[in-house]
């Protein structure tokens, strides 16, 4: 981590064409992430600065561990199974599988195991897209139809609600969240991007109740309250900032995936750390992910 931009490091100079999906596993001391297109998930160890990663041989919108210890990938063709140093995945759930205009986009789990995630057309088309909610059993439920870009999702610290931003729409939008049974009621928009500042992409709640949104575009993070309201700017030096997860032994430790991908080679110039994870230390900590099935 010796790069820096205005506090901010370059934690892995990798340079992906679609960084996305930063997950923090706490029994590894590592940062999984994928990699969209190239169909890659790696895994980053910050210490060493090593960073591997596995094919699962198809476009990868998100991925979750499961409690078994292997991986819950959402892919082009719906939900597989792939183990971490292995190449590969075995599909267990078509999803969309026939809508070959859709591919898988961002996910997360909620604290009783389940896992969500969205679809989107490829040209993001809008309103071509669905949030499933997969219990652990495999059974998968479409819960909300007609979004565009559905991307960051995660809840609030006591599980009362889950937020769920649409880049697409540039909106992030605040549901009731009802633990026991996994639905969703009460939506409100709780923020909408003024134009020309980017749209909000990945998002995580922290340990206060704040989001941190990766801005897509936008060429910084923002920090929001439960709200919606702006608490904090943090400016990146590239346009494309894609996701952010907390990590670290004490989860105080925030990374940030980027992209290059649709940047034109003049962009990329001023860019040169684009698709690259980059790193700070805000200040507070985070929440520590859920596994698949529990």
């Amino acid at each position: 981590m010796n790069v820096r931009h205005d506090g901010l490091e370059v934690a892995l100079d990798i340079r992906a064409d679609l960084g996305e999906g930063p997950w923090w596993d706490i029994a590894t001391h590592s940062l999984l992430w994928l990699d969209l297109f190239e169909g890659r998930i790696h895994s980053f160890d910050p210490a060493s600065g090593q960073n591997t990663s596995i094919s699962v041989g198809q476009p990868i919108g998100c991925f979750a561990l499961r409690t078994d210890g292997g991986i819950l990938a959402a892919v082009r063709d719906g939900l597989g199974f792939a183990d971490r140093g292995i190449d590969g995945l075995e599909l267990v759930s078509p999803v969309e599988i026939d809508n070959t205009a859709n591919r898988a986009n961002d996910g997360a789990c909620d604290a009783a195991g389940r896992f969500w995630y969205g679809t989107m057309a490829y040209g993001q088309t809008a309103g071509a897209g669905t949030l499933y909610r997969v219990d652990a059993e495999l059974t998968v439920t479409p819960v909300i139809h007609g979004t565009t870009t559905s991307n960051g999702i995660d809840w609030s610290p006591d599980n009362r609600r889950m937020y769920h931003a649409d880049t697409g729409t540039g909106a992030i939008t605040a549901y009731h969240f009802d633990l026991a049974a996994g639905t969703l009621s009460d939506p409100v928009v709780v923020f909408t991007a003024p134009g020309g500042t980017g749209s909000p992409d990945g998002l995580c709640v922290d340990s206060a109740g704040d989001l941190w949104v990766a801005m897509w575009d936008g060429f910084c993070v923002l920090r929001l309250s439960a709200e919606g309201e702006l608490k904090q700017r943090i400016p990146l030096p590239v346009a494309r900032v894609t996701s952010v997860a907390f990590g670290g032994d004490e989860l105080e430790d925030l990374f940030i995936t980027t992209a290059r991908r649709g940047r034109s080679s003049e962009q990329l110039a001023d860019e040169p750390h684009a698709g690259s994870i980059f790193h700070l230390r805000p200040g507070v900590a985070g929440l520590a992910p859920h596994r698949f099935g529990g």
